[in-house]
């Protein structure tokens, strides 16, 4: 197969383009050809796509959820196909409550689930402490060792 990133660019084969084009290509298949009104089950489409890829793929659910009137369920820990969400529905290409999040925690013995309180604005209300870890934190660190080594 030969693919084009636009009508007047170079053709490369699949098999040059890397390992997550050619695990999502059946995922595009699938959300293009399956029947209007169905729900599709997705487990880790974004899974090795480049992040930007990665929240390219939130666009492309949207999409096919909005004009196939298709219902997504994706699971998922991509924190770019997340945000690309939250920004959608910040910008009302989405509504909010057209989305629903859910988090499984799991303690040992059991899993909960809980669902996440999207607002209008895109922002999670009651989001699980430390899911994709500490940004802050880690930058914080990364400062204080810097100076460390420059004393």
């Amino acid at each position: 197969m030969i693919l084009r990133a636009a009508p007047d660019a170079r053709q490369i084969p699949l098999i040059d383009v890397g390992f997550g084009l050619s695990q999502v290509l059946p995922v595009l298949v699938l959300l293009a050809y399956v029947p209007e009104d169905t729900t599709v089950l997705l487990e880790q489409p974004e899974m090795h796509l480049h992040p930007a890829a990665q929240a390219g793929l939130a666009d492309i659910l949207i999409e096919v959820a909005k004009v196939r009137n298709l219902q997504v369920l994706v699971e998922s820990h991509s924190e770019h196909l997340l945000a690309r969400l939250q920004r959608r529905v910040a910008e009302e290409v989405i509504n909010d409550s057209d989305v629903a999040l859910y988090f499984c925690r799991h303690d040992g013995h059991k899993s909960e689930i809980t669902s996440l309180e999207l607002s209008e604005f895109g922002e999670i209300q009651n989001w699980p402490e430390n899911f994709f870890g500490d940004a802050m934190g880690e930058a914080v660190a990364m400062i204080e060792a810097r100076a460390r080594r420059e004393e």
